[in-house]
């Protein structure tokens, strides 16, 4: 889907059930798709640790499976150039919570 382009405009979305890719690559998640809103294209890393991240057994004996969130808050950070974008803070304006695929690990 090409980008549309749009004027900048905060705007909160939908759960995202669909559309997005949860990828653990070396043990470090990032969420990568094209954003509801405006389909520029989003690659979103998150940190090591994750605040709210779902976390079974001890430290040693967990996988980085275990860490992975049901949802993730996020917000368009496209490279597309919005007009209204006052602050040049990148992405449309949209967002939305990322809610992880059923069926286990991403």
């Amino acid at each position: 889907m090409p980008h549309v382009s749009k004027d900048y405009e905060i705007k909160n979305l939908p759960d995202q059930v669909s559309g997005f890719s949860w990828n653990l690559a070396g043990g470090a998640l990032s969420i990568s798709g094209a954003c509801p809103e405006c389909a520029g294209e989003i690659d979103q890393p998150l940190p090591d640790v994750i605040p709210g991240a779902v976390s079974k057994g001890w430290p040693r004996r967990r996988s980085p499976e275990d860490e992975v969130p049901e949802r993730v808050y996020m917000r368009c950070d496209c490279e597309y150039a919005h007009r209204g974008d006052d602050r040049e803070t990148g992405g449309c304006g949209a967002a939305w919570t990322a809610v992880r695929p059923s069926g286990g690990t991403p």
